[in-house]
């Protein structure tokens, strides 16, 4: 394991980097998509129940996430800064993935409770310890995108193909329950784990960060309520929350949406889950060139002020829409998603570098963990929030009866809630003030400094 940090990483070796979103492919939209539909429906824990514990539980990620951030950020060992944390979830991850994505009919909220639990932790230790390699493998504003796309691009793959589950099941001519198509996206989980840990602890380098000089000593809150005062960093994280909450309305309400309002079958929705991805995926180059073109938060901007246009614009389709209207506005919608995501974090690295430069202490893994507990905030709001509205106010019940005014109210909070939250998102984007002007002065003065230190 060859630790020079390279200006720039290889394209085998970022590859390598990447391969560890597969299994955070199985903690987004998969969950949102077939997992809470099973635990509410199938399982039988309903639909404001299973909504709730959801909430709960990604809420007690606040608390966990920042004690992460805290041990990347303060324990090295051997392998270097964020290798051992890697090595460590596959164990955790790999056991509560067999139990969370092969529940039983019947199981309890206790069961649901303990294994999303221990599931929670594992990709926590493992979300935030690859988010916070990145600060480190690269000094160059435009490759900090390039190394959180690449991730973006497999992760997307790996969503889609899990989404596609049910579809290629149906194509080989298997026939199986919901059960069953969970069951098969869990073992794709478990079985990869192991295998991209490896190969990104074997071929990327884990070298310190730049402008690193004093070590983290012990866990205190002081430094989590400074993080959060930055105003550059708080922008990001309401920017982050408005964001994870519109993603997590749409996947936790797609089926219902694909199903009642348009009139589409398991196979038919999960080709168009699978289209959307492909159309995400096509897309991420262009999101690329036009941060590199201009700013990233110019980039930012565009696609979520396009996803929230896209969202709402299902509200008029539905009432005299079909799978063909369905599909076409999923392959639009497609476009702008996975662009915020990947821009978002390439933000935060270069956060992380400007105040290891004012402070002289690395807290990649700190900011890391603050921007994926607001990340769980928003996703817990939106299955909490979300699955309350349809269930209550709208009144539509899955598996039953519904009438023509719950279907509508179903679309109206699934296109209209997260639209709103995508175009404030996209207002706030136009404010960031960390340019690449600020960026490249800052890696100036690092480059000068490391130059000039004794020795």
């Amino acid at each position: 394991m060859n630790d020079a940090s390279p200006r720039r990483l290889s394209f085998p070796r970022v590859l390598a980097f990447a391969t560890l979103s597969v299994p955070i492919a199985g903690v987004g939209l998969p969950i949102g998509v077939y997992l809470a539909p099973l635990y509410a429906n199938e399982v039988g824990l309903g639909l404001e129940l299973t909504g709730l514990l959801f909430m709960l539980l990604r809420f007690w990620d606040i608390f966990t996430d920042p004690v992460m951030g805290y041990l990347v950020d303060r324990y090295r060992s051997p392998l270097g800064r964020v290798r051992h944390w890697i090595l460590m979830c596959v164990p955790v991850l790999g056991v509560s993935t067999f139990f969370v994505y092969m529940p039983g009919v019947g199981a309890t909220a206790g069961y649901f409770i303990w294994w999303m639990l221990v599931f929670y932790i594992g990709t926590t230790i493992l979300q935030i310890a690859r988010a916070a390699w990145v600060p480190a493998l690269t000094s160059d504003y435009d490759d900090r995108s390039r190394l959180f796309l690449w991730p973006e691009i497999v992760s997307v793959v790996s969503m889609l193909l899990l989404l596609a589950v049910p579809l290629l099941l149906s194509l080989f001519g298997v026939q199986t329950d919901r059960f069953g198509q969970v069951a098969v996206m869990g073992w794709v989980l478990i079985i990869s784990l192991p295998i991209v840990a490896a190969l990104s602890c074997f071929f990327v380098p884990d070298p310190p960060l730049r402008g690193e000089s004093r070590a983290i000593e012990k866990f205190e809150v002081k430094p989590i309520f400074a993080a959060l005062r930055q105003p550059i960093f708080a922008r990001l994280l309401t920017m982050e929350l408005l964001g994870a909450t519109a993603i997590a309305v749409t996947a936790s309400n797609y089926l219902f949406v694909a199903e009642y309002a348009f009139g589409a079958s398991d196979a038919q929705t999960s080709l168009a889950l699978m289209l959307f991805f492909v159309m995400a995926i096509a897309a991420l180059p262009f999101w690329l060139w036009l941060a590199k073109k201009t700013e990233k938060r110019t980039a930012y901007f565009a696609a979520v002020t396009m996803s929230g246009v896209c969202f709402l614009a299902y509200i008029p389709l539905a009432p005299a829409g079909n799978y063909t209207t369905f599909l076409i506005a999923s392959l639009i919608a497609g476009i702008p998603f996975s662009a915020p995501i990947f821009l978002s974090r390439a933000m935060t690295a270069d956060i992380v570098e400007l105040k290891a430069a004012e402070s002289g202490e690395s807290r990649a893994g700190l900011f890391y963990s603050l921007l994926t507990s607001i990340n769980k905030v928003g996703s817990s709001l939106a299955f909490g929030v979300g699955y309350l509205l349809v269930g209550q106010v709208a009144r539509f019940r899955p598996g039953a009866e519904n009438s023509d005014s719950s279907i509508l109210g179903l679309v109206i909070i699934f296109g209209l809630l997260p639209g709103i939250l995508y175009v404030i998102a996209g207002q706030l984007a136009r404010g960031y003030p960390l340019t690449r002007a600020m960026q490249v002065e800052t890696s100036r003065k690092l480059e000068k400094a490391i130059e000039t230190k004794p020795g």
